[in-house]
């Protein structure tokens, strides 16, 4: 099977090409890219740091980074839980919520967009088998089961 002929090479093709898209996007309003899906994934409630990062599929390392990076620019504040102070929860400022809107404009425009491009019937489809996607892969011991069934081919060296 060729590359080109694989679901995970669209996906990662896909996802590279949207990703620059929306980082020039966002660089142009003022909001570093790591920044973005971090104010849309924050709740008015406060969120918890340790679940921001599976939400976005951040590892911690550069969660924290982009953690500290908001906070220096007043976009966040970090308070300990009342209930559990094990646990820390992250705020937008007022500044972040300004951000906030904008990242959303942001995403709301690109989607909008794709969606006239792409056909409204196109996008549910997509969405529609993407979530099923999702769902398989949720169960990973489902889809490895046949695979690890059968046996391994040896390599072969050109």
């Amino acid at each position: 099977m060729k590359p080109f002929d694989t679901i995970d090479f669209h996906l990662r093709w896909g996802w590279t090409k949207l990703s620059r898209l929306y980082a020039s996007e966002a660089e142009r309003r003022g909001i570093p890219f790591s920044y973005v899906f971090i104010l849309l994934h924050t709740e008015r409630e406060g969120t918890p740091s340790t679940q921001l990062g599976p939400k976005m599929g951040m590892e911690s390392t550069s969660l924290s980074r982009s953690l500290r990076g908001m906070e220096t620019l007043g976009l966040i504040e970090r308070v300990p839980d009342s209930s559990d102070g094990r646990v820390v929860r992250v705020f937008l400022t007022k500044e972040g919520v300004a951000a906030r809107r904008q990242a959303r404009d942001l995403v709301v425009t690109v989607n909008t967009r794709l969606r006239d491009l792409l056909g409204i019937e196109s996008v549910t489809r997509l969405l529609e088998e993407m979530k099923r996607l999702n769902e398989i892969l949720d169960h990973p011991e489902e889809l490895l089961q046949t695979i690890q069934s059968q046996p391994p081919k040896s390599p072969t060296h050109s």
